[in-house]
């Protein structure tokens, strides 16, 4: 039992470390396996789903779905950083978009409760909260993610050591 915390405790110290200090080669090679995952998917619906049922509807939804399966699934692989980055910069628009439009109903709701003299205080910290974060979203939507990537890779080698040292210590 020792052994494998110590080889997750390994495991999580490299992979940290690739993370933190490489985070565009761990990027890379995520948006891959997530390639291999898609068309592997991709290929099991067109050869197991597809026999399942003799509906044609249900035939073209499968077939459908195994085609693009496997082609977000290639491009993924031919093109990891370019489908990240697509993918990446579409998510954080969205986010920003949202907080925006979250701020807009947030604002009307402090004027419904102060229409009532119930008290909006608690609302305002988010509203300003959410208005700073879909600023830096818009200004600064790619290096977010490097620094994510680059913050939980430092957060996983902190505890692979701490689970290193934690077994270490109390080995038996």
């Amino acid at each position: 039992m020792i052994g494998s915390y110590v080889i997750i405790s390994v495991l999580s110290l490299v992979v940290g470390c690739v993370m933190l200090f490489a985070p565009s080669a761990w990027l890379s090679i995520m948006v891959v396996l997530l390639g291999v995952a898609a068309i592997a998917n991709g290929g099991f619906n067109l050869l197991s789903l597809y026999k399942i049922v003799a509906d044609p509807a249900f035939r073209k939804v499968v077939i459908v779905r195994g085609i693009v399966s496997i082609a977000v699934g290639l491009a993924a692989i031919l093109l990891p950083l370019t489908v990240a980055g697509i993918v990446w910069y579409t998510m954080v628009y969205m986010l920003a978009g949202y907080l925006i439009v979250a701020v807009i109903m947030e604002l009307y709701a402090v004027y419904r409760l102060q229409k009532f003299n119930v008290s909006a205080r608690p609302y305002y910290g988010e509203i300003i909260g959410s208005v700073i974060l879909a600023i830096v979203l818009f200004i600064l939507p790619g290096q977010i993610g490097l620094t994510l990537i680059r913050v939980l890779g430092a957060l996983l080698a902190v505890s692979g050591i701490g689970i290193f040292i934690w077994q270490w210590k109390f080995r038996q």
